[in-house]
């Protein structure tokens, strides 16, 4: 009789781990499809936590297997078995025991079983042998990507002039980030990349000498935006998985996913951050046309691809896109859910059903028997079946359980829902201390989109008896959206508060929001007696994009700042009113700061064919930053690139 070995244990454990990395890589596909109207951010999320969740997988089925009986019962043997028959005594021996006895190996085949069992493990060690030199050789091409961007970035000239700290420190605090990374020109690179996990490099090639003041914003925003997300450390983790998972193609696939949409998010946070789509497609476009074989080691991330260039050009250009990326409830929630599932998938362990308990079988002769009858030696059946068990099955909090007699009894009450925003609502209204209060308005931020946490900060700004109080509480309500009553305490705020900090900070939230009727309000500010204020109510006031420059604004032209006059400019750069043309010519004339005269320019490169005569007067002028801007504006090519950048959002920490 022919019969086939029996899958070794291990082979099994493979095959079944193979399974659920496929699952939780065809869900993760599943949800970023679903995910297609949602910003880059969210999705880049997605592909992050299933592949640090597959490098996770082993060790969690190895340690903490979750048992589920699904595969099909093993067949029991009974538990006892006497036979007393004629004959038959404890030295008697059945007739398979016999047959056996006198066969001393069972043929498998044309083969001993000895030796298809050493043929099985000998095809086990070539396989695991194999995957092993694979990952090694992956692993080791990618500690030699990290030394060749160590070997670059020891090599490369640090960036020290002010024409690129400048940009980088004011954009870093834009991006709030604690520290500046470094910034090195190398002439061994041709693509702009940013590397190191721990303490980030930005690397620029040779060519960024001749970078225009407006290409370098847009490089910098992209590669601080790498630094801000994290994205060093997702490549790496992406990176890793496909050494070792090289044989699963949709690993790899994860991992190109991943880089996609970081690149993307990056992109989305360049526009978020004021520059216009045309002119950041036109600057990407420029950089890999420039660049045709360019060498960027695989551990860091280069600008852009030419593989991955058309994707990101549409989406560019494309304004419907949502740009914003996921707030920290989204983030959360997104990780817990796909953190939860990798959780399950990865400790399930299918296990065999619990097989009914074999009858004890016994056999002894009838005492019993009918007088008449002759006891031939038969015997009789006695089943004695032990009573069944009853299976222990957990239950959760909130549940109802079986007592065994059909009644159900109340378990653990289940978990009230999370009331830290009705905690810290409560303290933000009555605690004394105030600057216990302070924090509490600090952490409604999170909730300043739900009734109790906004009413709670509504209340708090136009109420509250400390300034620092109010202060927080306006920039909180910044993440309303659109909502009119926080639209109207914030506009209160303006005209009432006697306190200039929080007057300037609730301008900024007004601007933030873009609602349409905190215009009348910001309006008012442009004649506050503090300039931090009114410079504040200037740029909110270009951030809502009315459909026409209201008077006060084209007015504050001439306001005494400097800085209001620049914020200005960029408000009517962002409104592109044609009917200021006349204004902002007339204020370019009479400007002396050169920065503020530099950003009228670029306002009136905004204005359509009205302001071409003004330009090319322009153009003869001395001053070489005056006729770069003037003629990129009568070039038509775009006079602003990503200026103007919009102002950071005030940080006041608890």
């Amino acid at each position: 009789m022919l019969t086939l070995p029996v899958t070794p244990p291990a082979a099994l454990s493979l095959l079944l781990m193979l399974l659920k990395v496929t699952c939780l890589l065809l869900a993760a596909l599943a949800a970023s499809l679903a995910m297609s109207r949602a910003s880059a951010g969210s999705r880049h999320l997605v592909w992050l936590v299933v592949l640090a969740a597959l490098l996770v997988m082993p060790a969690l089925a190895a340690w903490s297997p979750l048992s589920i009986r699904v595969l099909p019962a093993l067949a029991a043997a009974p538990l006892n078995r006497e036979l007393h028959q004629p004959g038959a005594g404890p030295d008697a021996t059945r007739p398979e025991e016999s047959s056996a006895a006198s066969s001393p190996s069972t043929v498998t085949g044309s083969e001993p079983t000895g030796f298809a069992g050493v043929r099985a493990l000998s095809i086990g060690s070539m396989l695991v042998l194999g995957w092993a030199v694979m990952a090694l050789v992956l692993a080791g091409r990618l500690a030699y990507g990290a030394y060749a961007v160590r070997r670059i970035v020891r090599r490369a000239r640090p960036l020290d002039d002010a024409a690129w700290q400048t940009p980088l420190y004011e954009i870093a605090d834009r991006l709030e980030l604690d520290h500046a990374p470094r910034l090195v020109r190398s002439e061994d690179v041709k693509m702009p990349f940013a590397a190191g996990v721990f303490s980030a490099t930005i690397v620029l090639p040779a060519e960024s000498d001749e970078w225009s003041a407006e290409r370098r914003s847009a490089v910098l925003i992209h590669e601080l935006g790498h630094v801000r997300r994290r994205d060093l450390i997702g490549h790496t983790v992406g990176r890793i998985s496909c050494a070792l998972y090289w044989f699963h193609p949709l690993v790899w696939t994860a991992a190109r996913r991943l880089r996609a949409e970081s690149e993307r998010a990056c992109d989305d946070l360049a526009l978020v951050f004021g520059a216009r789509p045309s002119d950041y497609a036109e600057h990407l476009l420029e950089i890999v046309t420039c660049v045709r074989d360019h060498y960027t080691p695989s551990v860091a991330l280069a600008m852009a691809h030419r593989k991955e260039f058309e994707g990101r050009m549409l989406a560019i250009l494309n304004p419907e896109l949502r740009r914003r990326g996921p707030s920290r409830s989204q983030s959360a929630s997104i990780i817990g859910s796909l953190a939860l599932v990798s959780l399950l998938v990865g400790a399930a362990a299918p296990v065999p059903r619990e097989a009914p308990q074999s009858p004890v079988v016994t056999s002894r002769p009838n005492p019993a028997a009918a007088p008449d009858r002759a006891d031939t030696g038969h015997t009789r059946l006695s089943l004695e079946t032990a009573p069944p068990a009853v299976p222990h099955v957990p239950v959760l909090p909130g549940q109802r359980a079986h007592t065994g007699d059909g009644a159900m009894r109340d378990t653990i009450p289940a978990t009230s829902a999370d009331d830290r925003a009705a905690v810290l609502a409560r303290t933000l209204r009555s605690d004394p201390n105030a600057s216990v209060r302070r924090v509490a308005a600090w952490g409604l931020q999170r909730y300043a989109r739900e009734d109790v946490g906004r009413l709670a900060l509504v209340g708090a700004v136009g109420s509250d008896a400390d300034a620092s109080v109010r202060e927080m509480a306006a920039w909180a309500l910044a993440s309303a959206r659109r909502s009119a009553d926080a639209a109207d305490a914030l506009g209160k705020a303006i005209r009432q508060d006697h306190d200039s900090e929080v007057r300037a900070t609730a301008a900024w939230a007004l601007g933030s929001m873009g609602c349409g009727e905190a215009i009348g309000p910001l309006v008012e500010a442009l004649r506050d007696s503090s300039a931090v204020t009114r410079d504040m109510a200037a740029w909110s006031i270009g951030s809502c994009r009315p459909d026409r420059a209201p008077a006060p604004l084209v007015a504050a032209l001439n306001d005494r700042d400097r800085d209001v006059r620049e914020s200005v400019a960029w408000a009517l750069y962002t409104i592109r009113d044609t009917e200021t043309s006349a204004a902002v010519a007339s204020a370019v004339r009479r400007e002396t700061d050169s920065d503020v005269q530099v950003g009228l320019i670029r306002a009136l490169g905004s204005l359509g064919d009205g302001s071409v005569s003004e330009l090319e007067r322009l153009v003869a002028s001395p001053d070489t930053a005056v006729r770069n801007v003037a003629i990129r504006a009568l070039a038509g090519g775009g006079a602003t690139g990503p200026w103007p950048w919009p102002r950071p959002q005030p940080r006041p920490f608890p």
